[in-house]
């Protein structure tokens, strides 16, 4: 595409992937949309991703590859993408390092923004995939803003790997917030939805992988927890309706943090149909 077309800055963090970096890095270099940066933050990795991400910054100008120091966890990290997106930038489009991007997400989600003005962000349905990125699952959402304003305090209707927002959003919305350990991407779009209209495209423009040693009891019940939390603040701080359906909902996520391995069992069983 020529390069009038909206330039886009595309944010990757990474720790510790050597083993599927290159597939992600691989994803966006073939975006059917090329006017656009891809900012890489490699947070302290221990592995060789490092040295993987630093081949492909030399291959491809696009990239700018970025190093801390030491390990800031997730949360600061994404907040350093957002700081580090080009002035010049129009969109932020996120994808983590263990998930891949089908090869027209980019022009489709710009398209969709770029028709309609009152949307901040887009997102999409998504494909699950395993290990050896075989496609195992297929991971619905909402779709129309209506529906995503339907279930947005019952649960997270937007995957965070499948985003592309207005930078617009950022510079009025701010970044992440750093106090939520998990679910940081869950309040930002409630954030988000207080000015802004939301979509997913119905066509998964992400394959989101699911690892053996991902899905955790502990880290279910932390998800949980926070879950809860975002929902509280949703309503009595942001306005939210809170609903009958919203009222039994959290009581149902009080009850099941007694039992979270019952849960994980769930998750494991159906992962691609699970909530959170």
């Amino acid at each position: 595409m020529p390069n009038e077309k909206p330039f886009v800055t595309v944010f990757t963090p990474n720790y510790n992937r050597e083993h599927l970096i290159s597939e992600t890095i691989e994803s966006i270099l073939n975006q059917s949309y090329t006017n656009f940066e891809y900012i890489i933050v490699d947070d302290g990795s221990t592995d060789n991703s490092w040295d993987i991400i630093q081949e492909y910054a030399q291959q491809d100008n696009r990239i700018k590859a970025f190093r801390n120091k030491k390990n800031l966890k997730i949360v600061k990290t994404r907040n350093k993408g957002f700081k580090l997106s080009s002035p010049k930038a129009t969109y932020f489009a996120i994808i983590d390092s263990d998930d891949v991007a089908i090869s027209k997400r980019l022009e489709i989600q710009v398209k969709f923004l770029e028709k309609n003005p009152k949307y901040g962000l887009v997102g999409s349905n998504k494909y699950i995939i395993d290990e050896n990125s075989q496609i195992i699952g297929y991971r619905n959402y909402p779709l129309s803003d209506k529906e995503i304003r339907k279930t947005i305090t019952i649960y997270n209707p937007i995957a965070q790997s499948s985003v592309l927002m207005r930078k617009k959003v950022i510079n009025m919305i701010g970044y992440y917030d750093q106090k939520w350990k998990f679910c940081q991407d869950y309040d930002y779009w409630l954030r988000v939805g207080r000015f802004w209209k939301m979509k997913n495209i119905k066509t998964p423009l992400i394959k989101y992988r699911i690892s053996k040693n991902q899905v955790k009891s502990k880290s279910i019940k932390d998800t949980i927890i926070y879950t809860y939390k975002i929902q509280e603040k949703a309503i009595h701080k942001y306005g939210y309706p809170d609903s009958l359906l919203n009222k039994v909902y959290r009581v149902f996520l009080r009850v099941i943090l007694i039992y979270p391995k019952i849960v994980y069992i769930l998750y494991r069983i159906r992962f691609s149909k699970f909530p959170f």
